[in-house]
């Protein structure tokens, strides 16, 4: 256990005494050990805004249209739909066969014309029974009504399940979707709708024109006409969508578009990310003060724009060793080599932290 301490004590001396003044650079240059003499930068804690800004491909659509589903199990009889189609309303979008169903009404209305006869001539029961009769009737035609697809409202066709004449779909299996054409809008479902925060402001990026956005629907706040908690939506002002529609409608059928998220904070403290260094949970810079070097743990805050916020533990004008943060250079300007140097380095550095 003495040898190990009597080496690092040893290497910290031949450290020490390495870093004898700043170059005219405003490097300083340190010894590595067992390796060639390498060039590291140093950077100050000073106090600055810092910002970053991410991307993320989003979708333009609508996200709140109405499907609509075959009523029963049939041979379909008639579809002509196609994504991006304007309906009107009542249009016929799909039909089935109703073959089965007209077996079923013929029947009844045998029934339903015999029990009104039967009304003409009898006292209260054969009346009810034919108004019974009547509404059973009833029901058949409107369900062979509904054999017959139609558009709910004026609009535009966002989804189709196509199929061909004569294929047999379930009760259930979805024909189409249909929305209000100005209800097209710029959103992100899933895990990542997380990242945003209703009233966040964003930009978007739409047939190379990028607009001012503000979050509308978010999952931290799901407003009272929210079908999901789990979307974030884009707000890009009053009527931008409606005309982006009417002039470029390419642009809302492409089916995605771009969002950018700044996040910045002001006048922080902050340091090159390249002065943080990690042990376990701990995080560190080197100071490097004259001569000499040593390690504080620091408490870091948000990393953006390739600077780390420094909530505690060191001061503005301290200097930092930014290992990283620039392009280093070597005795033999040999960057493979170097890349072993560093890793002794590293080493002897966690030694050194250890006999602290």
């Amino acid at each position: 256990m003495k040898k190990k301490y009597a080496a690092l004590l040893l290497s910290a001396a031949l450290m020490m005494s390495a870093c004898k003044g700043k170059s005219a650079e405003g490097e300083i240059k340190l010894p590595i050990y067992g390796a060639d003499e390498i060039s590291f930068e140093i950077a100050e804690a000073k106090y600055m805004d810092i910002s970053e800004t991410t991307a993320m491909g989003v979708t333009v659509g609508y996200p709140y249209s109405v499907y609509l589903t075959y009523p029963a199990e049939a041979p379909v009889t008639f579809f002509g739909l196609t994504n991006g189609d304007r309906v009107t309303e009542g249009q016929i979008l799909a039909q089935i066969d109703p073959s089965d169903l007209d077996y079923e009404i013929n029947n009844q209305q045998t029934v339903l014309n015999a029990a009104y006869n039967n009304s003409l001539s009898g006292g209260t029961a054969a009346r009810l029974q034919y108004e019974i009769e009547q509404s059973k009737l009833d029901m058949l035609l409107a369900e062979k009504e509904s054999y017959t697809i139609r558009a709910p409202f004026d609009g535009i066709i966002t989804s189709v399940a196509r199929v061909t004449e004569g294929t047999i779909v379930a009760q259930g299996d979805v024909c189409c979707a249909v929305s209000e054409e100005n209800k097209a809008c710029v959103y992100v479902e899933g895990g990542q709708a997380a990242d945003f925060r209703f009233g966040q402001q964003v930009q978007v990026k739409l047939d190379n024109e990028i607009y001012d956005a503000v979050v509308v629907e978010a999952p931290d706040v799901a407003p009272a006409s929210a079908d999901s908690v789990n979307m974030a939506m884009f707000d890009l002002g009053e009527g931008v969508m409606e005309r982006i529609w009417a002039e470029n409608p390419m642009a809302v059928s492409a089916g995605w578009a771009t969002v950018y998220v700044t996040e910045s904070r002001q006048n922080v403290l902050a340091v090159p990310d390249a002065a943080i260094k990690t042990v376990g949970m701990d995080s560190y810079v080197t100071i490097v003060d004259g001569d000499e070097r040593y390690r504080l743990n620091v408490t870091i805050g948000r990393q953006l724009g390739g600077y780390t916020e420094i909530i505690n533990g060191i001061s503005e004008g301290d200097i930092v060793m930014a290992q990283g943060s620039g392009v280093f250079s070597s005795a033999n300007d040999n960057a493979d080599d170097f890349g072993g140097r560093n890793n002794d380095f590293g080493a002897w550095e966690n030694g050194f932290g250890d006999w602290e």
